[in-house]
């Protein structure tokens, strides 16, 4: 498992809890389905089956870099 934190401030750590939200939801939208979570709700839960490709690989990558670009 991948646990990525998603922050406002890199220099405050200030939670992004609601872009977590944003991301997450838009992810599924476009066919993704990750877990979100933490203390804060600001942490994306990875959890790639043990059969991924890389082609899944690209396609997730591909996917967050459109939700994350939309914020």
């Amino acid at each position: 498992m991948l646990g990525v934190e998603l922050v406002k401030d890199r220099d405050t750590k200030a939670p992004a809890k609601e872009e977590t939200l944003q991301v997450f939801e838009r992810m599924k939208d476009m066919g993704v389905l990750i877990g979100k979570g933490g203390l804060l709700g600001n942490v994306f839960r990875i959890k790639p089956p043990m059969c991924i490709t890389e082609q899944d690989a690209d396609f997730l990558l591909e996917v967050m870099d459109i939700a994350l670009s939309e914020l």
